[in-house]
């Protein structure tokens, strides 16, 4: 990934995809006590598959100490793309209002440093791997720079809701 700041005038796609965000905790809504959880890959040693998108997973609050399990089954398979996280389909915890009708939402910090880096470059390259990619799928409302300050400043306001 490039370690880009914010401030920079050119982005080069780092080829991430949503599937390689969710190797990292997802910031949820919990449903116990609408408080601050994560799902997180739940691991007792060996992965069970090669791509993080089918391990295990585990969702946990502390404020409450609500848990669930989710383990890839015929019957419960992931679910990617929108407000929700894609294992136990609960409100992603970095999701807000922007822009007049749509919704920015991130998996974690990572995710929000890459959409801050592409949004405030002036130059946008694409990667290798064109169209494929997450930020090749984003929808034009996010692409566009008359949002830049919008999206920008809502992306300010979703890390400053992450518990330090």
């Amino acid at each position: 990934m490039n370690a880009q700041s914010p401030t920079q005038e050119r982005f080069t796609d780092p080829a991430v995809s949503l599937y390689a965000l969710a190797a990292d905790p997802i910031h949820v809504v919990c449903p116990a006590c609408a408080g601050h959880a994560e799902v997180v890959p739940w691991l007792d040693g060996e992965p069970p598959h090669p791509y993080s998108a089918h391990w295990p997973r585990r969702l946990v609050c502390r404020a409450c100490g609500h848990a669930r399990n989710w383990r890839e089954t015929k019957k419960a398979s992931s679910c990617w793309g929108g407000e929700v996280d894609p294992y136990f389909r609960q409100p992603l915890w970095l999701c807000a209002d922007c822009c007049g009708g749509h919704t920015l939402w991130a998996f974690n910090e990572r995710h929000l440093d890459i959409l801050e880096n592409y949004v405030s470059a002036r130059l946008r390259e694409r990667g290798e791997y064109v169209g494929m990619t997450m930020l090749a799928r984003l929808p034009a409302w996010l692409k566009s720079a008359k949002h830049r300050t919008e999206i920008l400043r809502t992306i300010g306001r979703l890390r400053a809701s992450l518990p330090r």
